[in-house]
């Protein structure tokens, strides 16, 4: 039924939001390194701390896919 959709849907919506907050987070946190570097009047180079990436959370690929697979099955199933 849809169930399954809604559900896929779900899965996909969490899995977006948990890799905002995360994104989020790691740009305030190196925003926060790199205000304290300029701050403190350091000589040298300024950090680069990276954002966080896709896979660097496995909560997020696998709502992705277990989103994406309920959507297709029940696309399959309603056939």
């Amino acid at each position: 039924m849809k169930t399954d959709r809604i559900l896929g849907f779900v899965f996909i919506l969490v899995g977006g939001i948990i890799y905002s907050i995360e994104r989020a987070v790691s740009i305030l946190s190196t925003s926060m390194i790199r205000a304290g570097f300029f701050a403190g009047s350091m000589t040298g180079e300024v950090p680069n701390v990276e954002a966080s990436g896709l896979f660097s959370n496995p909560f997020v690929p696998i709502f992705l896919c277990l989103g994406m697979g309920l959507i297709i099955y029940s696309f399959i199933k309603n056939k």
